[in-house]
């Protein structure tokens, strides 16, 4: 692109002319809902993505496309036709800038690229911002024997993370058409994910597709092939009772082992997407209820993690985030402590918020460490030279900064660090009490947001977070007695930005085996009740 000429809405990509939308209020240039890949219905749902169909004139990209299908708390949502991208840009003249490509949370059960409006961050890190729509819940993740073709692909199971490698190709052929430099894409995510480009890069398929990670609150997660196709046949099973096929479960696996692959495959498709999504409700971070993210030996060796030990990784930089509070909605959503938050009870009552305060803090404390100080740990026990940063974020837990019943709730939620990068607190106000975000703490949270998105800015251009008029990020190392973890906070005037030593889960679970709050009883609900199944837990 010629440094003097305007960068313009109407570019070219591999299926054809689109047209984006200025977004003059923020300064940048949008192409919301762009197809990347042909739509994957009838014959294609739990297939791998195939090539985009290119049309002809100009397609207008103005608007977010459909999310892939999902249940919500208001009903159901989304279309089996869900592989869109959307991408903002700085309105300037400038090019070769670096690309941030970012994977929505939502447990691969729900959310979508929208979640995550990138057009502020695209100017204040002066650089070009991706989010991506794949398939989620059964439509992402399904491995059934009666669908086998023979190919290794369509055959694995992971179609979302081949959309999200079909979308880093996208991304490599077409981002200079906008400005992006191909030889500088940044993969990120948030929980799950932020686990599915870690899946991405641990993949053999994502090589060369990106060149850094930026991961928030997102650990090493895979499932067995087994595992995925034992639920599998448990949706199946679900199915044929929820349609009349067969009246109760033994019915169900009576007619399925009766059946041929050509009849189980054609009952599969004939199926609607909503009825075998519903199949999958909240996991509450539980891998048995949802297994995903398949060792299938193509798209994800088998052994998932451990393989990193075979050295075949890139060794590129990373940041690892996690936040100071990231279960405490886990653990507000649980049955047992739902009803007395609904009620408004669950701080009268001593007991109860004794239990819940031990349930957030080791909880949070357990997870954070899975989502970093372990994750770190074994990427730098593989790849010794691997340029790691980490931090965790802690804004809410200070005083006199959010209103004190909705720190003792909440605190330094899952996914609170997200506004403070997009610079758009509309969703914390949509899904969170109010007191969260409010006049009071607005200088000391714009700060935090300022400074967290100046580490970002020079991440995305030199690899390294640190910077001039940054306090310094200390790289991680490994060496458990130093301070490697950047905790980021803000009082309600200033931004907060200190080195503190990390988490180590042996020394969290002998804190909470000693914690003279809780009875043994309380003590053994927590371990085998509320933690028990959870990504973070493992049973001693």
């Amino acid at each position: 692109m010629n440094a003097e000429e305007p960068m313009v809405e109407t570019v070219t990509v591999s299926g054809g002319r689109i047209k984006g939308i200025r977004l003059t209020e923020v300064g940048t240039i949008a192409w919301l809902g762009i197809p990347y890949a042909k739509p994957p219905v009838d014959k294609l749902r739990w297939k791998a993505p195939r090539e985009v169909e290119p049309w002809t004139g100009v397609l207008p990209v103005c608007d977010f496309q459909n999310n892939s299908v999902q249940v919500l708390q208001e009903g159901t949502s989304g279309s089996e036709d869900c592989l869109y991208l959307n991408i903002w840009r700085p309105d300037h003249a400038e090019s070769s800038l670096p690309v941030f490509v970012f994977l929505h949370g939502g447990g691969n059960i729900s959310g979508s690229g929208r979640d995550f409006q990138g057009g502020l961050l695209a100017c204040e890190t002066n650089s070009i911002v991706v989010t991506v729509n794949y398939r989620l819940g059964a439509m992402g993740f399904f491995r059934h024997p009666a669908l086998r073709t023979g190919d290794p692909l369509d055959d694995s199971g992971n179609y979302a993370l081949l959309d999200i490698l079909h979308a880093l190709s996208w991304v490599q052929k077409n981002i200079a058409s906008f400005g992006g430099n191909p030889g500088n894409v940044t993969l990120a995510g948030q929980s799950a994910g932020a686990r599915n480009a870690l899946a991405t890069y641990l993949s053999p398929l994502g090589s060369g597709l990106f060149h850094k990670l930026f991961l928030m609150s997102g650990g090493l997660t895979t499932a067995t092939s087994e595992h995925g196709e034992a639920k599998a046949n448990d949706i199946l099973i679900a199915l044929l009772v929820r349609t009349g096929i067969a009246k109760n479960q033994d019915e169900a696996r009576d007619w399925i082992t009766s059946q041929s692959a050509d009849t189980i495959s054609n009952y599969l498709h004939s199926q609607k997407a909503i009825h075998i999504v519903e199949t999958i409700r909240e996991t509450g971070l539980r891998m048995t209820s949802f297994p995903h993210l398949f060792e299938d030996g193509t798209v994800i060796p088998v052994g998932g993690f451990k393989c990193l030990n075979n050295h075949e990784q890139p060794c590129l930089p990373i940041i690892l985030g996690s936040t100071a509070s990231e279960f405490s909605g886990f653990a507000l959503m649980d049955p047992h402590f739902l009803p007395q938050v609904q009620k408004g009870q669950l701080a009268g009552d001593a007991e109860q918020k004794i239990l819940y305060e031990a349930a957030v803090q080791y909880g949070s404390e357990l997870y954070a460490a899975f989502n970093v100080e372990q994750v770190a740990e074994k990427l730098i026990t593989a790849i010794p030279e691997i340029p790691i940063f980490a931090y965790r974020f802690r804004w809410g837990l200070r005083d006199g900064v959010i209103d004190p019943s909705i720190r003792f709730l909440i605190g330094a939620p899952h996914g609170g660090d997200i506004p403070f990068y997009t610079g758009d607190f509309s969703p914390v106000l949509h899904n969170f009490p109010t007191g969260m975000i409010s006049e009071h703490n607005e200088p000391g949270r714009r700060m935090l947001s300022s400074l967290m998105r100046g580490y970002l800015r020079r991440f995305l251009y030199a690899g390294d977070p640190n910077g001039t008029g940054l306090p310094a990020w200390n790289r991680w190392t490994n060496n458990p007695q130093s301070a490697e973890i950047l905790w980021l906070d803000a009082s309600e005037e200033h931004a907060v930005a200190q080195m503190d030593l990390k988490l180590a889960t042996k020394e969290i679970m002998s804190r909470m085996g000693a914690d003279a709050r809780l009875s043994a009883e309380q003590c053994s609900w927590l371990k085998t009740d509320l933690f028990a199944g959870r990504f973070f837990w493992k049973d001693e």
